[in-house]
């Protein structure tokens, strides 16, 4: 079908060399990068596809004097080892969720777009180490089925893939001016973010094709279906990516789902309404009580 051909053509392309961490020894059991700060109630941070977890440093800047929050660089990027090449999408997929499940301290987690899909699945595996779910700017399904509008058509995907393979670094420049259109000192504000994520590490190419593969393929409202822990969805109703409609849907697959739309955001509302965003935060993972 036209969504398979997409990614084989996506699998099969070749990106240009940008500084990156290498394949782990194979003796050796892979790296997951966690950087941590502050003290207080856990929680975790999932970052989305193509980026790292240095997107989240002025979001925990502004959470860490009231929380404990750990920065995870999914496999394959920023400082994270990815697998060696050669094995099936189910198994890089199961392998990836085990290592995370592994290394992620007993949080509340909080997933932007993507890194959803590694959420849902975490929390389906073990809520009672994961005790909250915080999904931003995520789709449970992020491609147009014959059965889901609320997402978006395959090429807006594949078109983004393209970009980067050819120039990761201007990508992201581009990426965070969509996301961030009409905020205060945008210029500087870019400029700063592109730098710690230029500097947080580029994507394993294999990472970023698995990673394309997730998006086109993966649906998880069932996973979206069956999670008994508390859920908030975040979306900003200037999205391009995740449509607003989807918080309709939200409710019909799970009611117990709580739905916010932050007025004029995209698709990275922590960078944009940071402080709006992170009184969400508070509200739903109440702060641990000082001691």
């Amino acid at each position: 079908n036209q969504i398979a051909t997409l990614s084989q053509q996506f699998m099969s392309a070749k990106m240009k060399p940008v500084k990156m961490k290498l394949d782990n020894d194979p003796k050796k059991p892979p790296f997951l990068n966690i950087s941590r700060e502050g003290q207080g109630e856990a929680i975790s941070l999932l970052h989305g596809w193509g980026m790292n977890s240095a997107v989240f440093k002025p979001l925990s800047a502004a959470l860490s004097h009231e929380y404990a929050v750990s920065r995870v660089d999914l496999p394959g990027y920023g400082m994270s080892d990815w697998f060696h090449s050669g094995e099936v999408y189910e198994d890089l997929w199961a392998r990836q969720l085990d290592l995370m499940s592994e290394q992620i301290p007993d949080s509340s987690l909080m997933a932007w777009s993507m890194g959803g899909l590694y959420a849902m699945k975490l929390v389906n595996r073990y809520p009672d180490r994961y005790k909250r779910l915080i999904l931003v700017a995520s789709n449970p399904c992020f491609v147009q089925r014959d059965d889901w509008s609320s997402a978006v058509e395959s090429w807006v995907f594949t078109g983004f893939a393209d970009d980067f393979i050819d120039n990761w670094p201007a990508t992201i420049r581009r990426f965070l001016g969509l996301q961030m259109h009409g905020v205060d000192d945008v210029r500087n504000r870019i400029r700063m973010i592109a730098k710690l994520l230029v500097d947080g590490g580029a994507p394993n190419p294999d990472a970023l094709r698995f990673g394309l593969e997730l998006l086109l393929n993966e649906d998880a409202r069932e996973e979206l279906r069956q999670l008994k822990v508390p859920v908030m969805v975040i979306l900003g109703n200037r999205d391009k990516l995740v449509p607003i409609s989807l918080a309709t849907e939200l409710s019909q697959i799970n009611p117990r789902i709580r739905v916010e739309c932050l007025a004029h955001s995209a698709h990275a509302p922590f960078l944009s309404h940071l402080e709006d965003f992170a009184g969400l935060i508070r509200e739903f993972v109440k702060p641990s009580p000082p001691r």
